[in-house]
C-alpha cells in the first residue's frame, strides 16, 4: 500500500473523509503515518545484504552508500567468514586488512512509504494504528480547551479512543519485536 492509500486508510478509520472538510491536513496525516513507520522499522526493520570492496592493506570499510541504516547486524571477510569489526560514523573498521576483495554486510534498514510501500502488506494494519492513535491524542490535546460542536466530552472521548488504539499498536510492536529477536538469534549469531 502507498502512501495514498494508507493515508486514505487512516482517514477512514477517523471518519475524516470529508473531502472539502478535512480536520487534518495531509501533511499532519503524513506525518503520524512516517512516524508510525519510523518506530515499526526499529523493530522490524528490512534486512539487506551489500557487498562492499575492500581496500588492499586497509582495515577500513566505507559504508557511507548504506541510507536508512537502522543497525549492521554481520559484517564477513572474506565472503563467507564472520569478520569482527567496530563502527565509527560512516566506516567500519575490521579485525583483518582488505585486500581488494569483497566484504558482504547484513543489515536493517528502515522502511519507506511513499509511492511504494516496503512494509508488508500484512503488516499495515500496525502502521494505521499508530497513525491513528496519534492524530486523535494530539487533537484532543489541542481541543481540550476549545469549545466544540461535541461538547465537553468530545475530547476526552478523543483522547480515550486514541490512547486505546495507541495501546494495541505498542503491544503488536512488542509482539513483533519478540518475534524479530528470536529470527535474528536463529540467522545471524
Amino acid at each position: 500500500m502507498n502512501l495514498t492509500e494508507l493515508r486514505a486508510r487512516v482517514r477512514q478509520d477517523l471518519k475524516d473523509t470529508d473531502v472539502a472538510n478535512y480536520r487534518w491536513t495531509d501533511d499532519e496525516v503524513d506525518g503520524a503515518i512516517q512516524r508510525a513507520v519510523r518506530e515499526f522499522s526499529l523493530v522490524a526493520p528490512q534486512i539487506q545484504e551489500t557487498d562492499i570492496a575492500t581496500v588492499s592493506g586497509s582495515r577500513d570499510l566505507d559504508i557511507s552508500s548504506l541510507t536508512g541504516m537502522v543497525r549492521l547486524l554481520r559484517l564477513e571477510f572474506p565472503v563467507g567468514t564472520k569478520q569482527l569489526f567496530e563502527r565509527w560514523g560512516t566506516k567500519l573498521v575490521m579485525l583483518d586488512k582488505g585486500n581488494g576483495d569483497d566484504a558482504r554486510l547484513r543489515w536493517a534498514k528502515l522502511h519507506i512509504v511513499g509511492a511504494t510501500s516496503t512494509i508488508p502488506e500484512h503488516l499495515e494494519h500496525i502502521i494505521v494504528l499508530g497513525a491513528t492513535g496519534y492524530l486523535a491524542t494530539s487533537e484532543s490535546v489541542y481541543t481540550a480547551d476549545r469549545a466544540t460542536i461535541g461538547g465537553r466530552w468530545s475530547s476526552p472521548q478523543l483522547l480515550s479512543w486514541g490512547t486505546a488504539r495507541l495501546e494495541r499498536y505498542q503491544r503488536l510492536l512488542n509482539d513483533l519485536r519478540k518475534d524479530s529477536k528470536l529470527i535474528s538469534l536463529e540467522l545471524y549469531d
